[in-house]
C-alpha cells in the first residue's frame, strides 16, 4: 500500500462521487494505492484499488471511497458491484513475490495501467491492525461498510510505474509519501 498525496484539483478520474466530501489539508487530497493478493478465504484473487480519503460523517475512524479497482475473478468483481458498490473491473495481473521483494503488473483492455516493485524494509513487531470504513455512493446515500486488516507489516520502498494515458495516469511520475507492506493479511470486509 502506498500513500499519495495529490492537489485536489489535480485528481481527475480518481475524484470521488460530489456527495462524499473529501479529506483535505492545504488544499491536498490523499489518494491509497493498494495491491493484494488474496490467497485464502472464500476466493483467491489479484486486486489494484485506488481509495481517496474522505470524511465520513459521525466517523471517528479512517474512511475512504474506492474511485478504481481491478481483480482478476469474475466472482469478486460482481460481488464487490452489487453488495458493496465498488466499481471493481476485469483486469489481467502478473505477479511475481520472493520472500523478500514483490513485483507486478497490471493490465486493462490491453493497455498496461501500473507496474509495481516493493522492496521490503524494517518489519514492525507484532501484527498491528486498522479499522475503518468504506464509504460508496449508494442509492438512499452513502453506503458504509466497516473494513478491518490485521498483519506483519513492514516499511518499505514501493517503485510505481503508471501510464501517463492510462485510467492512473495522475500519478504518473509522482512519489508516495510512505508506502507498506503487509504478510500474512488477515482482513475482514463488511463485518
Amino acid at each position: 500500500m502506498s500513500l499519495w498525496r495529490l492537489p485536489r484539483v489535480e485528481l481527475g478520474k480518481l475524484a470521488p462521487d460530489p456527495g462524499l466530501p473529501l479529506l483535505t489539508v492545504a488544499g491536498n487530497a490523499f489518494v491509497a494505492t493498494i495491491w493484494a493478493q488474496y490467497s485464502g478465504g472464500t476466493l483467491r484473487y489479484d486486486e489494484l484499488a485506488v481509495a481517496v480519503l474522505v470524511r465520513g460523517k459521525g466517523l471517528l475512524v479512517p474512511a475512504g471511497t474506492v474511485t478504481a479497482i481491478w481483480v482478476d475473478d469474475a466472482v469478486s468483481a460482481e460481488g464487490g458491484r452489487r453488495l458493496w458498490h465498488i466499481p471493481k473491473a476485469l483486469a489481467r495481473f502478473e505477479t511475481l513475490a520472493s520472500g523478500r521483494e514483490f513485483a507486478g503488473k497490471m493490465t486493462f483492455d490491453e493497455q498496461r495501467v501500473a507496474v509495481l516493485r516493493f522492496e521490503p524494509g524494517a518489519a514492525l513487531p507484532g501484527r498491528p491492525g486498522l479499522s475503518g470504513f468504506v464509504v460508496q455512493p449508494g442509492v438512499g446515500g452513502p453506503l458504509r461498510t466497516r473494513c478491518t486488516v490485521k498483519g506483519a507489516l513492514r516499511t518499505g520502498r514501493a517503485h510505481w510505474a503508471f501510464s501517463p494515458s492510462g485510467p492512473l495516469g495522475v500519478l504518473h511520475g509522482r512519489r508516495p509519501l510512505l508506502s507498506v507492506g503487509i504478510r500474512e493479511m488477515d482482513a475482514a470486509f463488511g463485518v
